[in-house]
């Protein structure tokens, strides 16, 4: 025991002699990024919590900080600008005129531009905090005698023209001079029409549609200015997709759709092209200038004291590798570092955004041994392999970027290099065939030498299956003669219908494997569910059977369940036939030729609907008329059959929870 005790002791001796290994402290949230399928996975961090930094504010609405690293933020609460310096306070502007600033804009020499909500002017004061001036409402008619001026956050190009977000304003930004002189609207956001208002418009009187609140543009809630006084803004309550835009000089949008937030609060833009973006419930989205989704990161304070969580954030900006969030909840600016692997991505971006795609290869080849679903590093890396010239890889990388149009034409260059190298071998190998194709025919027609094989089909012809696949291509020269045999039993079995239904499927799951990448719905194959394609082609086959005879026994239809199922079965033989072929064909051409895919597809399932009209027509003996209003009827009624399986299906759910509700209650309390 003495033995133990004395070991034990030189161990904790041993350990109190070991250097501390110091304490990290892990981000108190998850980083994401876009990925393959247009999903999100996750990775490395992009960046860590630094710092939260207390300040003797009250109620701050928003933050502006200047390139030598003053910070200056709108101290709404204490009807100030407070300018900071290392997060110390080193001066304070317009306790005199300000009344609850919202917005606050600095410019290269120091002068400071103040969107005060309260008072409903703006405020302009020198670097040493003198008033310059200040004005409210513009009085020129231009602005509209029934239009409110509200300032809530602004913004200076390098020509002095002020963007100011004016609460409410559905004509987009109020873009003023110094002087207060209205210039004109900028930036407005456009009106978007939902089928429910278009119906109400369509059908509803004008004084009916002046009860409803009327369809207007949705005005900016923030604005940034980059360094070549592009114009960006946020709208908070639109569509994500479309909630952060940049504007040219002319006011016209150039920032794609993007996936966003509806409730952002403010972005900023840096001299190296990073949008950032942070939303009412603590995320911060970060885009490249080409509206790319780089990281999303952050998580909402939930009374946990956590380092780098954010309770009511309104205004974010950007310093060299710093993020800096004004947490309006917290009276306080709360830091973030740039990671490693942040910085290596920030790196590639900067050289792709610029157009060098070869100087940006090597770190975006570096960011997939970080994170190998990182699929903008695929783009960059075909966009350089495409500009050398390998289009080869070039094509492996769009394919992993699930860029179609990239794709279509590394595939277009590389089938040119084919087509020169082959062409005239293929053309001499074409006449080949039929120099042979004709040699074969004359010797045939003198020694007979197809003679055998002939009497080999004939006696193939004396098994059923193999007359019903042979009927099929009469069939497809004269569908009504045909429909007329099956109908009087003469042609067709049940049995080589439900083969033909099994190849319909089979093909159908197929072609979604062979399809080229370019026309595959599907950018990866792993994303393709074959049993769920299979079930929802049977169920479309069942549904469509059943409730053309069901419709048909109560509309005086001479067809019978058996002519239905085989004369649904025959019809379905065009896409059969061609399914297979157009989409091994598919894999040969490029973007240029999509009309000659869509139209194949058209005209194949145009096909098959004038198929299945004939069918009803002729295997229920009716007139024009009655096979439209029969197939319009089956239409609605199979509508009507899924509609009331989903019914049933949720209430026994609801049932079945109910049940197991009760006997968890019985075991509980037995």
């Amino acid at each position: 025991m003495k033995r133990f005790i004395r070991i034990l002791g030189l161990l904790v001796l041993l350990a109190g002699l070991l250097p501390a290994e110091p304490a990290r402290a892990e981000p108190p949230y998850t980083t994401w990024a876009p990925g393959p399928g247009g999903r999100f996975y996750l990775t490395q961090d992009a960046y860590t919590p630094l710092a939260e930094i207390d300040l003797p504010i009250s109620g701050a609405e928003d933050m502006f900080i200047t390139p030598d690293g003053l910070i200056y933020i709108a101290d709404t609460g204490n009807h100030r600008i407070v300018c900071l310096r290392d997060f110390e306070v080193i001066a304070t502007y317009g306790e005199e005129v300000l009344s609850g600033p919202t917005g606050v804009f600095v410019d290269e020499v120091g002068t400071i531009y103040v969107a005060d909500a309260k008072s409903n002017m703006i405020v302009i004061l020198a670097a040493d905090g003198s008033l310059v001036g200040q004005f409210g409402r513009p009085s020129e008619p231009l602005f509209g005698a029934s239009n409110q001026f509200l300032p809530r956050k602004i913004a200076v190009d390098v020509r002095q023209n002020l963007y100011i977000v004016s609460e409410g304003s559905t004509n987009g930004l109020v873009k003023l001079n110094t002087n207060g002189n209205f210039i004109g609207y900028f930036g407005a956001n456009p009106a978007t029409m939902s089928l429910k208002m278009i119906l109400q418009r369509l059908f509803l009187t004008p004084e009916q549609l002046a009860q409803f609140i009327k369809n207007e543009a949705a005005s900016p809630s923030n604005v940034a200015i980059d360094a070549e006084s592009m114009v960006f803004t946020v709208t908070a309550g639109t569509a994500e997709e479309k909630s952060v835009r940049r504007f040219t000089v002319a006011g016209r949008n150039i920032f794609p759709n993007i996936f966003g937030s509806t409730s952002f609060r403010d972005v900023h833009v840096s001299d190296n092209g990073l949008v950032t973006a942070v939303d009412a419930t603590g995320w911060i989205y970060e885009y490249d200038l080409k509206g790319m989704l780089l990281f999303v990161f952050g998580a909402q304070d939930t009374s946990d004291q956590r380092l780098g969580t954010l309770r009511n954030p309104t205004a974010i900006a950007r310093q060299g590798e710093y993020i800096y969030v004004l947490d309006k909840g917290k009276n306080a600016i709360v830091v973030y570092q740039t990671t490693a692997f942040a910085r290596l991505v920030h790196n590639g971006v900067r050289l792709y955004v610029e157009g060098f795609y070869t100087e940006a290869r090597p770190y975006f080849e570096e960011v997939l041994n970080y994170n190998g679903s990182f699929i903008m590093a695929y783009q960059a890396i075909a966009d350089a392999y495409f500009k050398d010239g390998d289009y080869a890889r070039a094509l492996t990388n769009y394919r992993y970027a699930e860029d179609r149009n990239g794709y279509s034409e590394a595939f277009w260059e590389l089938r040119n290099v084919v087509l020169q190298r082959y062409l005239a071998g293929g053309l001499l190998a074409f006449v080949g065939l039929a120099v042979v194709q004709r040699s074969v025919k004359y010797f045939d027609r003198r020694y007979d030498w197809l003679g055998p094989l002939r009497r080999g089909l004939r006696w193939l012809r004396g098994h059923k299956l193999v007359d019903d696949l042979l009927f099929l291509f009469r069939f497809i020269k004269f569908p009504a003669d045909s429909f007329y045999y099956i109908k009087k039993k003469q042609r067709g079995s049940l049995l080589f219908a439900g083969l033909l239904y099994l190849w319909v499927i089979a093909l159908r799951v197929a072609s979604l494997y062979i399809t080229g990448f370019i026309f595959n719905p599907y950018a990866n194959l792993s994303d393709i569910r074959a049993e769920n394609e299979v079930i929802y082609t049977l169920l479309l086959i069942l549904l469509w059977n059943s409730a053309n005879y069901l419709v048909s026994t109560i509309s005086d239809g001479e067809g019978r369940v058996r002519d239905v199922v085989i004369g649904s079965a025959y019809s379905l033989f065009p896409y059969a036939l061609f399914a297979l072929p157009i989409a091994l064909l598919s894999n040969l051409l490029s973007l240029n030729e999509v009309f000659l895919y869509t139209f194949s597809m058209n005209l194949v399932w145009v096909w098959v609907v004038l198929m299945l009209f004939i069918m009803v027509k002729e295997i229920h003996n009716y007139s024009f008329s009655e096979t439209l209003r029969n197939v319009l009827m089956t239409i609605f009624t199979m509508a009507v059959m899924v509609l009331t399986s989903y019914i049933l299906y949720v209430l026994f759910s609801q049932l079945s929870d109910f049940i197991m509700a009760i006997l968890r209650e019985i075991r509980l309390r037995g």
